[in-house]
């Protein structure tokens, strides 16, 4: 049985988040420089506002304060 199924199985949370973590941080070294904004915003728990980015102008682009 692979390690986090079991870290799941046994209710070992930290162990279980960090397996988790360790596979997002492979996932994210594969990925394009530029595409690492995309990820952060999909796993930021605000929801809000989304991060500056390069080519996009940033969160606040074309908004009037």
């Amino acid at each position: 049985m692979p390690a986090l199924a079991l870290a799941i199985e046994r209710r070992e949370w930290e162990l279980t988040a960090l397996y988790l973590l360790l596979g997002v941080s492979r996932a994210a070294a594969k990925l394009p420089p530029d595409a690492i904004y995309g990820l952060l915003e999909v796993l930021s728990a605000e929801g809000g506002e989304g991060l500056p980015s390069p080519g996009r102008g940033g969160a606040s682009r074309g908004r009037r304060r």
